[in-house]
């Protein structure tokens, strides 16, 4: 009897652990791969809030869209494509996982929206978090918009020696370097995201590339203010302005100018040249 007995707590143990181990992974890949851009209960960040996601969807659906939405909105999935549209166009990264991890953080985001007070349950009554929910209208002292603007064009390093934002991305601010074009315009990126949702892929970034640049060179949380605070600069003063308008004006200038430039040089050096006879 005694050796049954402890057979019995044994197995309980084991299986505890087994269940700790599965809830311990599946809150750090939620944290690492689902945080930036979501809540459990706190609200809409960059995307939409996750209590309550696995009464709402089917497991099958949100391990095949967790592992590629965009895969989903290209074969035209309507739910996909809704939700794809509903949250300005922005692209969940694809997340190569397994499925047991998926449903890991799944469970993770059951047991968690679990403890959240049964009225924030629903979508109604959850905060709206987005930069269109935001009443209070934000000010940056002009210094901190200075220092974001010299961060993002490299004028001023980041502490963590990361790469400036202008090697992947382009604003519209009105000067004649606009950035990069690998990754996404940012002109209107405050709008779109809000402050929270800025600071959230700042501080964990989910895209591939901008993961890479960051990984082991964290922001500090006044380079991330500054950055922000420039974002938002950018997008009250220039995302209504429609693009290329002044930038066309520029590039117009600037070949007219060039090619000036080419007709004085020909003349000057070949113009008075003689001709051999």
């Amino acid at each position: 009897m005694k050796k049954f007995i402890s057979f019995v707590m044994l197995s309980s143990f084991f299986f505890t652990g087994i269940s700790l181990q599965a809830q311990s992974s599946g809150e750090e890949l939620y944290k690492t791969t689902c945080a930036a851009c979501h809540t459990i209960g706190k609200g809409r960040l960059v995307g939409p809030d996750l209590i309550g996601i696995n009464e709402k969807r089917d497991q099958d659906w949100l391990i095949h869209f967790i592992r590629s939405s965009q895969k989903m909105v290209s074969a035209g999935d309507s739910l996909a494509v809704a939700l794809y549209e509903e949250y300005n166009n922005i692209p969940m990264p694809d997340n190569n996982l397994s499925d047991e991890k998926i449903v890991s953080i799944l469970d993770y985001i059951s047991e968690t929206g679990a403890s959240v007070p049964i009225q924030s349950i629903t979508a109604e009554q959850v905060p709206d978090t987005s930069a269109q929910a935001q009443a209070t209208p934000v000010s940056y002292p002009p210094d901190l918009l200075k220092r974001g603007k010299a961060l993002f064009y490299g004028y001023e390093k980041f502490s963590n020696g990361t790469s400036s934002c202008i090697a992947c991305h382009n604003i519209r601010d009105g000067s004649i370097i606009g950035g990069g074009n690998l990754s996404f315009d940012l002109t209107a990126s405050y709008s779109r995201l809000g402050q929270a949702g800025i600071q959230a892929i700042l501080t964990n970034p989910p895209f591939p590339v901008m993961n890479a640049a960051l990984r082991d060179k964290n922001l500090t949380n006044e380079e991330k203010e500054a950055i922000t605070a420039m974002l938002h600069f950018v997008n009250d003063r220039y995302a209504h302005k429609p693009q290329g308008s002044r930038d066309g004006i520029i590039y117009f200038a600037l070949s007219l100018v060039i090619a000036l430039f080419l007709l004085i040089h020909i003349y000057v050096l070949y113009d008075h040249r003689k001709i051999p006879l």
